[in-house]
């Protein structure tokens, strides 16, 4: 009978302990591999969104906020300010680009996001079918928007007030559909483009050339300065970033938020939360290796009697040691095997919840190079774990246990 039918056997015959302490640090591992798979696609997708945005200007509030809801989608805007002071930034001599957003309509759980053609440029969308809006009322689709609603080239639909699904229906501005991009793993896959006069007809009086009338009753929306919801913009040169964001958090209704700034203070805020998972993985892993040492040191000394007849037959000292070694190597080797599984799939059901929950799509991350380190970790504690007893049955003392009996 040679060393793996002997392990097999042995675990056969404690079939239920070993498979608890299999589950349990198939749990650690499946914890622990779920996080760093969803944190690193987060961190992707988000530095994907962030690529090239240095500064986002918007209402006073929050510039955590203000960054979430103007470059990611996923918050509610602080508010809107006024056009003229945007139009000043546009021409700041530290400005490359700016690109205007006006928000605060949807269509099924979709944002609708007054832009303008370097919108879609600066994420490099090319256009899978028709062509950019020339005007106001004309939508251009995210993949994930045509994907989701069933839109296509020439439909026509009304927006919702409010950013998610529920709100009252603008029925009495329609928009056209004339573009629809190609996927570009980025956040305006999931985002319906208009002109920004798009969005200040719906909310006012329409206009036959889409912008609002000076003339009218007031709570109707006439005769009030244009707004937008937040300007994104590009430096020119590095040095902006010293003074460009005391120049606009000077001014009474602008603040400005550095995306690298908040994005540290993001991961920060979430970094405790994923220490603490982090650290129930561990402890989880910690607990199977206990439980190896338990069932492994247990059947050593169930098994004195066996060991000892086995090396009265010819076994030598370092098979007996090995045999030990080997089943506490097998059932890290099963628990491993079993949590990159379960941590894949959780990994996969996470990503699938976020993607229909927050309308963000996710690129899987695959097995990451950090992986190799849990494996290594869970071996080990498995190995060292069956240290002990495989010293004990190394040590069997065989005349006397043969006498015994």
């Amino acid at each position: 009978m040679n060393l793996v039918t002997l392990v097999f056997s042995n675990l056969r015959y404690r079939w239920l302990t070993s498979l608890f302490n299999v589950l349990v640090l198939a749990l650690g591992i499946a914890t622990m591999v779920t996080l760093l798979l969803v944190s690193q696609e987060l961190e992707q997708r988000f530095t994907r969104d962030l690529e090239g945005i240095d500064l986002v200007v918007g209402a006073k509030g929050s510039p955590m906020q203000l960054m979430l809801a103007s470059v990611f989608h996923i918050d509610i805007p602080t508010g809107n300010i006024p056009l003229s002071e945007a139009q000043k930034l546009e021409k700041h001599p530290l400005v490359k680009e700016a690109i205007p957003l006006a928000l605060g309509d949807s269509y099924h759980g979709f944002r609708i996001v007054g832009t303008d053609e370097k919108y879609a440029a600066h994420y490099k969308a090319e256009y899978a079918d028709g062509r950019g809006f020339e005007k106001s009322m004309e939508a251009v689709l995210g993949a994930d928007v045509a994907r989701g609603t069933q839109l296509k080239m020439g439909s026509v639909f009304a927006g919702s007030h409010g950013l998610t699904e529920g709100g009252e229906e603008h029925s009495g501005s329609m928009y056209t559909v004339v573009g629809v991009l190609q996927p570009t793993g980025s956040v305006i896959d999931r985002l319906v483009l208009t002109p920004v006069e798009s969005v200040w007809q719906v909310h006012e009086h329409p206009h036959p050339d889409g912008y609002h009338d000076d003339d009218g009753d007031e709570e109707e929306g006439k005769g009030k300065p244009k707004e937008i919801t937040a300007l994104l913009i590009q430096y020119k040169t590095p040095m902006a970033a010293v003074t460009m964001p005391r120049q606009v958090n000077a001014m009474d209704s602008l603040q400005a938020a550095a995306p690298a700034m908040e994005m540290a203070r993001l991961f920060q805020l979430i970094g405790a939360g994923s220490e603490a998972v982090k650290g129930f993985g561990v402890v989880l892993m910690a607990l199977a290796g206990l439980g190896f040492f338990v069932t492994l040191w247990s059947a050593v000394h169930e098994r004195r009697y066996d060991i000892a007849l086995m090396r009265s037959l010819g076994a030598s000292r370092e098979k007996v040691l090995g045999l030990v070694l080997a089943e506490g190597l097998m059932l890290g080797a099963f628990g491993t095997l079993l949590g990159l599984a379960l941590g894949h799939g959780m990994g996969l059901a996470a990503r699938l919840w976020i993607e229909s929950s927050r309308h963000m799509s996710l690129q899987g991350a695959g097995f990451l190079s950090m992986e190799w380190g849990i494996v290594f970790i869970a071996l080990a504690i498995s190995v060292i774990a069956a240290m002990i007893p495989a010293w004990m049955a190394y040590r069997t003392p065989i005349a006397r246990l043969l006498a015994q009996g």
